[in-house]
């Protein structure tokens, strides 16, 4: 099944929504075909049944879809004239054991747009599953995918839906299409575990990044409301259509906000025909369409490639008469009066005209910036010179510009000089000194995650640098602050993630080391070395020395590089010389027991 039918699916769907006086699922059921429909159905049964197994839940799509296709039959059913999920809702109001096991007695008791949105509250309440991952082999792997591809997808989905339940399923759907192909292609492999771990490289960072993006995207919404989200759309679209005027833009991104609360609710019928809505909305607006170049071509394709297309296409070329500053907000005597009279529209009309100016900025730093330049008109319209005063405005926003596009420079000269694992081996450093109360897992997943968003971002130009490599990684950033209770970790990470939306990355980059969490005892089992570090796979070797340092700044968050650096030319000496010793075992617990009592001497001096 391509992706592509799959994705169709879901445009059917808010294509028909919302009409009563039509056999709505035969049409879909009719144009999607079987397969298409079942995927679609596993993945809103595993985002709303919990407790329920991928068999049971097999099981239950087979139903929904055997129902789905009695809608083409003589004698539909009233379901077949609503919608998909009030066909799905009914079959699993049926079972009562479904019911019983899943707690949604409530919402069996009510019909119609009442049991809807009594299992969307359902729905929203779900905790979010957290899957303990089991490494399979390359072999396993293509054993399961070629004895049942569609059962190999479809784990998949149940494992992926379960853990985000309020994801939209085009998403979803998207993911499972990657995995999919990526497996096929690496089965065909010789070497299957290289394979799957190089060429999975780019899947899995694709995968992480459009997660949390998503996720973070509700999590802003939640925590900051209409205002952020709205300012982070402005910047967005303002850059993507530096022709387009202030009122156009203000247009276009109050609805696009809008849909963002819609989505987020995890009504996905509504998200889907609202997104709809609005792409055909702006399509259709030849007075912006004809001004734009990249939005002109992603108008000319298929309903369901323009919204994809929209969201990620390429800022066009700004206007040629556009000047290269911002002058009437730096230079014009008003400035005080126009920001008395409208604060919030001043500053959007400052954020649009500085956003269409600097495709090359990250939506944080155009944030930071505008804020900036709200700081210095509250501070300089008290003074007895205004003009002169918020004349140096622009001055300082460069300044603050450069500064952090020098910082990214310099991570991608470290990236590129010394390696991702070099990369992530210092972020593990970093973060653990500032949070050593946060688990081995969360401290790994998040470097790693790290090390992929800088490989990929410092492998572009220069002036996509910021864009990429900020976004993506404030949205992890986001994404983490809304999993955990950043409480638990310590006051500081609280505080950053608490901060403004566009100062967190910056307050966590700007944390010193904890040193009021009281360090673990000293333990001589949280230095693993033994023989087997010389038949380790790259992949277990990098785990283990990360592991390592880990361990070692928990013990003492103020440790200097040079220290670690002792340690580190100790561990590798330790290794090099074992590894090629005949009897490694001994080799290991002498030169083990020596290690140990240097690192004592260091971590707890």
């Amino acid at each position: 099944m391509k992706w592509a039918t799959l994705i169709s699916f879901v445009i059917l769907i808010s294509a028909h929504f919302g009409k009563s006086d039509t056999n709505r699922i035969c049409e879909n059921f009719a144009d999607i075909k079987e397969e298409g429909f079942k995927t679609f159905v596993l993945v809103a049964l595993s985002q709303n049944l919990p407790q329920s197994g991928y068999e049971e839940l097999v099981l239950l799509t087979r139903e929904i879809t055997a129902a789905a296709g009695a809608c083409c039959g003589e004698n539909p059913s009233s379901d077949c004239f609503k919608n998909e999920f009030a066909l799905s809702q009914s079959v699993i109001c049926a079972s009562n054991e479904v019911v019983n096991k899943n707690h949604v007695q409530d919402c069996c008791a009510k019909a119609g747009d009442e049991r809807h949105q009594c299992f969307l509250e359902h729905k929203r309440s779900i905790p979010k599953h957290k899957e303990v991952k089991k490494v399979y082999s390359g072999k396993e792997k293509c054993e399961a995918f070629k004895n049942n591809r569609l059962s190999y997808m479809g784990v998949f989905i149940y494992k992926f839906s379960r853990m985000h339940v309020m994801m939209h399923p085009r998403i979803i759907i998207e993911f499972a299409w990657k995995i999919g192909a990526l497996t096929e292609e690496c089965c065909a492999q010789e070497n299957l575990d290289t394979c799957f771990y190089e060429k999975g490289r780019p899947v899995r960072n694709h995968i992480a990044s459009v997660t949390a993006q998503s996720e973070s995207l509700c999590a802003i919404s939640k925590k900051y409301g209409e205002r952020v989200i709205k300012a982070k759309k402005v910047a967005q679209y303002s850059q993507k259509l530096p022709q387009a005027t202030a009122d156009e833009i203000a247009d276009i991104t109050q609805k696009i906000t809008s849909s963002v609360f819609t989505c987020c609710s995890g009504d996905s019928l509504k998200c889907t025909k609202k997104r709809e809505q609005i792409i055909e909305g702006i399509c259709v607006r030849d007075d912006i369409v004809s001004r734009t170049k990249h939005l002109a071509e992603c108008c000319k394709l298929s309903n369901m490639e323009r919204g994809y297309c929209i969201e990620n296409m390429e800022p066009d070329e700004k206007p040629a008469d556009l000047s290269e500053k911002v002058e009437s907000y730096i230079k014009d005597a008003d400035v005080c009066d126009k920001f008395a009279a409208g604060k919030d529209l001043f500053i959007g009309g400052f954020l649009y005209e500085y956003a269409r100016r600097h495709p090359e900025l990250s939506n944080q730093m155009l944030l930071r910036i505008a804020k900036g330049y709200e700081d210095e008109l509250t501070k300089c319209c008290a003074t007895e010179n205004p003009p002169e005063c918020y004349g140096k405005a622009d001055e300082k926003l460069h300044a603050a510009m450069q500064d952090n596009l020098s910082y990214f420079q310099k991570m991608c000269a470290f990236v590129n000089t010394e390696g991702k694992a070099a990369y992530e081996k210092l972020m593990v450093i970093r973060y653990t000194s500032i949070m050593p109360t946060a688990s081995f897992e969360g401290i790994r997943t998040i470097t790693y995650r790290m090390g992929g968003i800088m490989q990929e971002c410092c492998a572009k130009d220069q002036s996509k640098l910021m864009s990429c490599a900020e976004e993506k990684l404030s949205d992890l950033l986001d994404e983490t602050c809304a999993e955990n209770d950043p409480a638990t970790i310590n006051k500081n990470v609280e505080a950053c993630c608490n901060d403004f939306y566009s100062h967190r990355r910056l307050c966590i980059l700007n944390m010193k080391p904890d040193t009021e969490s009281a360090p673990p005892e000293f333990s001589a089992e949280s230095f693993p070395i033994t023989e087997a570090l010389c038949t380790m796979s790259d992949k277990d070797s990098l785990t283990a020395s990360v592991k390592l340092l880990y361990e070692v700044v928990r013990l003492k968050p103020t440790v200097t590089m040079e220290q670690i650096k002792t340690l580190t030319d100790g561990f590798n000496a330790l290794k090099a010389k074992c590894c090629a010793d005949e009897n490694k075992q001994q080799c290991f617990e002498t030169e083990r027991a020596a290690f140990i009592n240097t690192s004592k001497g260091l971590l707890t001096a």
